[in-house]
């Protein structure tokens, strides 16, 4: 009976403590967290892709330093670095804020990479690199916590679970873990960090607009590679992706047999569809359709979404083999693969307050179907210049006309041709979007700080 009543309060005590202990550690991670964490503040300075011009605030955390260079590396969203040319500058918890420069900016996550000097005063001596956790044994009801800097609210922490695996949110690629830790505007960028072990297990992206409890994390264990990648100096800028000129979705292996009659040795978990082919990318111009069902990529079989894109990554560049299955036929068709990171824009023209770049895979699809690869677009108009008097708006512009003779425009070089030498007061008419549909708008400009510009992007 002695011994019953002692395991009973023995018991009694576990349940009681349990909590606080489990509280206790929590507390512990979030104290360290805030020795990885950055507060991080940007604005647009040149807007290129699908960037636009503004200021705003996100998170990242520490991934890597080296004294010896006095360079700290810091993970982040690739919307938070901004997809143009943006002024970045950073903080610790009550520290003053210093400059940042992005030395990386994934082609296909929303991930991106920020250098800073450790020198720098505003650097706290006790600055640390975020241990690194891995996703592989995660299992939904995980004890997790957010850390960043939520609606202008410095260094704030929420704990929740991981509600699933294998959800993914609209508009964004990659794997993602979903929790219900509140994820704010101006989280994202910061470190989804496991309450197990205090190892940052995923990079907050996202929260629900329309519902409450459903943010989303990418995943960390497909950014690792990447992040050791930039460590070593690897990457470019905009980094390698592989580029098809495709839209794809996911359906259920089932669907795939009975609809599509495709054939599995062994069926992945989902299975990749083409809903759309673009023209003149790589599929039109190999014979890809609409409808066809990607069996495997060099004899390599994507498993879902975020594997089709892995393997997308490591053939950026390349010309591969792409058996797919249409209509119950198996089919190989031979595609040389565009490298999409590469196609970063790597010069523009300022003209008139505008700010004109080549189209690159990014806007092409942004402005799909009333485009072509064969233009230049138009991704920023200075507010109050005289491309917006005159109602010049973002998009594709497929020629111009000076002095009453007609320009196709098919690449930079041929808009720069056309109108380096405009000047002050004289008429230029830019023909937007497609061949056989579009506007035609009248640009003149007055200041000699809107004459026609070439820059190089550094």
């Amino acid at each position: 009976m002695t011994r019953v009543k002692n395991y009973l309060i023995l018991f009694i005590i576990i349940i009681t403590f349990a909590p606080s202990l489990a509280s206790t550690e929590a507390q512990n991670f979030f104290k360290e967290a805030e020795r990885y964490t950055v507060r991080i503040y940007g604005s647009t300075v040149t807007a290129l892709e699908t960037s636009s011009r503004g200021s705003w605030g996100g998170s990242g955390f520490v991934i890597h330093i080296d004294t010896a260079t006095d360079i700290a590396l810091v993970a982040t969203n690739k919307h938070v670095i901004g997809d143009g040319i943006s002024s970045l500058q950073v903080s610790f918890k009550d520290g003053e804020r210093f400059r940042a420069i992005p030395v990386y900016i994934d082609p296909i996550y929303d991930f991106g990479v920020l250098k800073f000097k450790l020198s720098e005063q505003g650097v706290p001596k006790n600055i640390k690199v975020a241990e690194l956790g891995s996703t592989r044994e995660v299992e939904i009801g995980l004890r997790v916590g957010t850390f960043g800097n939520p609606v202008n609210y410095e260094y704030c922490a929420t704990e929740g679970i991981i509600s699933s695996l294998t959800n993914t949110p609209g508009g964004f690629s990659g794997a993602f873990l979903q929790t219900d830790a509140p994820i704010n505007p101006g989280n994202s960028g910061g470190p989804l960090i496991s309450l197990k072990d205090g190892k940052v297990i995923g990079l907050n992206t996202a929260g629900s607009k329309n519902s409450e409890g459903i943010g989303w994390s990418l995943s960390l264990d497909q950014l690792k590679p990447i992040i050791t990648q930039v460590i070593k100096g690897e990457l470019p800028y905009a980094g390698h992706m592989g580029w098809l000129g495709v839209t794809i979705q996911e359906i259920n292996p089932d669907r795939a047999k009975e609809d599509f009659g495709a054939k599995f040795a062994s069926p992945p978990r989902k299975v990749i569809l083409l809903s759309g082919i673009l023209q003149k990318g790589p599929a039109e111009k190999s014979g890809f359709l609409a409808g066809d069902i990607i069996l495997s990529i060099n004899n390599t079989v994507p498993m879902d979404e975020a594997d089709f894109l892995s393997n997308m990554r490591a053939v950026a560049g390349q010309t591969c083999n792409v058996l797919v299955c249409r209509m119950g036929k198996e089919i190989n068709l031979k595609v040389d693969i565009v490298d999409r990171g590469a196609l970063r824009p790597k010069a523009y023209v300022t003209f008139a307050g505008m700010v004109i770049q080549p189209t690159t895979p990014t806007v092409y699809e942004k402005s799909y179907p009333w485009s072509s690869p064969d233009c230049v677009y138009v991704s920023d108009i200075l507010e109050g210049s005289s491309a917006q008097t005159w109602g010049a708006g973002k998009g594709p512009v497929r020629g111009v006309m000076v002095n009453l003779q007609y320009h196709p425009v098919t690449s930079l070089e041929e808009f720069w041709n056309a109108i380096k030498d405009v000047q002050p007061g004289q008429p230029v008419e830019l023909f937007y979007w497609s061949a056989n549909w579009g506007d035609i708008i009248k640009v003149v400009y007055y200041y000699e700080s809107e004459i026609p510009q070439w820059v190089d992007v550094k």
